[in-house]
């Protein structure tokens, strides 16, 4: 996304520069562009004082505006600025409460057993996570090839139907595999509705949109983009990934669909990544949390109103109540973008409960004040922190700004593992052994604060055990950082982590 940031910016320079080469005649245009250079930062620093962010990025801001009056306030406008809903229409806000009222009426109350072994799942429920389920089973996939292959078949088994959610998905080798297979169970029957995010699938055109509608699959853009260099609103992204089948069998994780999540991409090669199977009475949730986004996306004129999911003929159809055996305790928690916070609270929550251990996994350790400190405080306590970053970046300025922190973290006793010369995209979070966090959510402003984003926890769940395996195997395919490494950076490369750590609330 940054890489489209930056084309973006530089569209509009050279636009700008085009505008006041056609105005260089013109008679006044020093004091013109004197009184535009005083009143612009005065008009954007005004929105950005009143701005519902966070104050790190806040000031970042105010300062790029007052320095750079120009560029700074035409970065705000296309990057920072706080877009408020001109899509969400009337009609879309009622649908999504009737919606919600229906479901409410028909939910399945959580285990009070489930509450009792786990006492944290009233914690996490109280800070906005779904009620715990004590009979959702959970598989962990690692990697590209475990989870397509598990997705393909499970969607040729689909008999109801396949609703499908991705941030970004592109039009390549695999993305036309399941393409296709989408558009085979449509063939035969099978209601397919497909909705990705209007920025992070840009890729996304009329050819391969076409051959999903010719077959009757229902196609959906979260907040469409008029075009990739002219984005207004880049933030509030819908970085989640889903997919339901049947109401039954569910997917989310870290992988998007593209063949660089199989390993073929040549900058990064070998791509290590996480992903969660469900099936189980957790799958309802999730069932929720599509046709909630679906009716978002809808259009005025959209016939697949609230009813087609939730009313009395249809609901037993989509939300299905099907307990599998015992399996610990599993939680739902979503994050929405001006509306909660749930997985920052829900993960500040567990770190402060740890005891033994704290394992993570993120792309982007870029972590807000706070989160920080609690991981600080950890290693401090003696609690074994440890924390898995990419040995190449996918991201310039993410990258860089991640290794600002590994100064600070070793003098915490927290041991940092670059993966060995590879990219780990997984965003996982294993505590004491016993409870551990899978989803889409990195350790960064964005993911806490900007996107939509989803994540499950488990307690005591069969695939945790496979996780803490990952874990181990990851720990031994990465490097250990350690201060030689610190005293061997250049100036240069301080300087750089330093400035892109300045950036980092506004990345």
């Amino acid at each position: 996304m940054l890489k489209r940031r930056v084309w973006q910016l530089l569209t509009m320079i050279v636009l700008g520069l085009f505008l006041l080469l056609a105005l260089y005649s013109v008679d006044g245009l020093i004091p013109f562009l004197i009184g535009l250079a005083i009143v612009a930062p005065l008009l954007v620093g005004w929105h950005i004082l009143f701005d519902q962010v966070q104050p790190q990025a806040k000031l970042a801001w105010l300062l790029a505006v007052l320095f750079i009056p120009f560029l700074g306030a035409l970065a705000w406008v296309l990057f920072g600025r706080t877009p408020r809903r001109h899509r969400r229409i009337k009609r879309t806000s009622t649908e999504i409460r009737m919606f919600r009222q229906a479901i409410e009426e028909e939910r399945v109350e959580t285990s009070n057993d489930v509450s009792d072994r786990y006492p944290l799942t009233r914690t996490l429920e109280k800070l906005g996570a779904t009620g715990a389920d004590g009979h959702t089973s959970t598989k962990l996939l690692v990697n590209g090839e475990q989870k397509f292959d598990a997705v393909i078949k499970d969607i040729e088994q689909a008999t109801h139907h396949i609703h499908v959610q991705y941030y970004l998905f592109r039009t390549d080798e695999i993305s036309m595999k399941i393409r296709d297979a989408l558009i085979k169970r449509s063939n035969e029957n099978v209601t397919v509705r497909f909705l990705y995010d209007g920025l992070g699938s840009q890729e996304i055109n009329e050819d391969f949109i076409e051959p999903l509608r010719e077959s009757r699959v229902h196609v959906q853009a979260f907040d469409p983009v008029v075009h990739p260099l002219l984005v207004f609103n880049a933030n509030f992204r819908n970085h989640q990934k889903l997919i339901v089948i049947d109401g039954r069998i569910a997917y989310t994780g870290g992988l998007n669909v593209g063949d660089e999540y199989l390993g073929n991409n040549k900058k990064l090669g070998f791509w290590r990544d996480t992903h969660l199977r469900l099936e189980g009475p957790l799958v309802r949730e999730l069932q929720r949390l599509f046709v909630e986004n679906w009716l978002y996306a809808g259009h005025e004129d959209d016939k697949e109103t609230w009813d087609l999911f939730a009313d009395s003929k249809h609901l037993p159809e989509y939300f299905i109540d099907e307990p599998q055996q015992e399996n610990g305790a599993t939680q739902l928690l979503v994050t929405s973008p001006e509306k909660d916070v749930t997985i920052r609270d829900g993960l500040m929550a567990l770190l402060m409960q740890a005891k033994e251990s704290i394992w993570m996994t993120t792309p982007y350790l870029i972590p807000p004040p706070e989160m920080l400190a609690l991981l600080e405080v950890a290693g401090k306590r003696g609690i074994d922190v440890r924390i898995v970053v990419p040995g190449k970046g996918d991201e310039w300025f993410s990258f860089h700004a991640t290794e600002y922190y590994f100064e600070q973290l070793l003098k915490r006793n927290i041991r940092i593992y670059k993966y060995n010369r590879h990219f780990i995209h997984a965003k996982t979070v294993l505590i004491d052994g016993k409870i551990a966090l899978v989803g889409t959510a990195n350790f960064d402003f964005r993911s806490m604060y900007l996107n939509h984003e989803m994540t499950i926890a488990q307690f005591e769940t069969s695939s945790i055990q496979e996780l803490h395996e990952a874990f181990l195997n990851d720990f031994d395919e990465s490097i250990l950082v350690d201060w030689s490494m610190m005293r061997k950076k250049s100036n240069g490369k301080r300087f750089v982590e330093a400035f892109c750590h300045i950036l980092s609330p506004l990345l």
